[in-house]
């Protein structure tokens, strides 16, 4: 049960994570997050594709578990 909930979110935060400094070490700007005094600029991008990916991956999981159940 627990890595229902786990692998996903490992998933999705990696991604995030991974396409931020991706977009950091290269200077992509619609992968970057800055943060400066006086604005605050999040890129969008990352996080729609680790939701994607977090959604993607639990799908994976609830299948191999219904075949695990079915044989």
């Amino acid at each position: 049960m627990k890595k229902q909930f786990w692998v996903p979110l490992s998933v999705a935060c990696g991604s995030m994570i991974l396409l931020y400094l991706l977009g950091f070490l290269a200077d992509i700007d619609f992968l970057i997050f800055k943060l400066s005094p006086t604005y605050t600029e999040i890129a969008l991008l990352p996080i729609g594709v680790g939701l994607i990916l977090g959604v993607i991956s639990e799908r994976i999981i609830k299948q191999r578990i219904k075949r695990n159940i079915l044989k």
